[in-house]
């Protein structure tokens, strides 16, 4: 988490998303992989967690873009523990030159797959990396594994997932992030005061998913 914070891979003011919402905060993980050593740190979190976890799988699918050097980091840092996966990725648009199609790498039928992106929002995107490969071999789902959850899928999404057994598995959820941060110094700076924490609640109640056991 204070990794996210220190490289800015998680900002805090006002942000309009994809979806026209207006967020008070942002997630962008490829500031916290900008040198070698930033990477491996990120890397190190998903294989720990994979680990914690004990998902089994054959392959690592990296949805594009985000996700595309996250499956490469990934499988080495697993291949340095032992675990040598294979791995590939989708393209937005299908080459139609050289390598051609819009999968990257050597899925097998009876592959359990896992995806690994940086975020996620609504269901949809990732349901759609998981149609592109099952349209082009006989797969199974390991689940997927995001940097961090926001913790907005509604019911349409979550009922999107179970269609296609995929299991939603986080490093770091959005209310453990702000719940941790909430007035407290790091390094002589506080990230989430009252006024940000309140506009995070405010936002989280009107997109948040409905969960009794979260305190806001």
């Amino acid at each position: 988490m204070l990794h996210l914070v220190r490289r800015g891979a998680i900002r805090f003011g006002s942000f309009r998303l994809k979806s026209g919402r207006i967020s008070p905060y942002f997630v962008n993980i490829a500031d916290a992989m900008r040198t070698g050593m930033d990477a491996l740190k990120v890397a190190d979190a998903y294989v720990a967690r994979i680990k914690e976890l004990d998902i089994e799988f054959d392959y690592i699918h990296g949805a594009a873009y985000k996700g595309i050097p996250l499956a490469a980091l990934v499988a080495a840092k697993l291949a340095v523990s032992g675990m040598n996966k294979r791995w590939g990725y989708d393209r937005k648009e299908e080459k139609l030159h050289g390598e051609r199609g819009s999968i990257t790498g050597e899925l097998r039928d009876g592959d359990t797959v896992l995806i690994v992106d940086d975020v996620i929002t609504t269901g949809a995107t990732k349901v759609n990396s998981w149609q592109k490969l099952a349209a082009m071999r006989e797969i199974k789902p390991a689940g997927i594994l995001v940097a961090v959850d926001r913790e907005e899928l509604d019911d349409a999404d979550k009922k999107l997932l179970e269609e296609y057994h995929l299991e939603l598995y986080s490093i770091l959820r959005i209310t453990e992030i702000f719940g941790f941060l909430h007035n407290r110094e790091i390094e002589g700076e506080v990230y989430v005061d009252d006024t940000l924490n309140r506009d995070f609640k405010e936002y989280f109640k009107l997109y948040g998913a409905k969960k009794p056991q979260m305190e806001l």
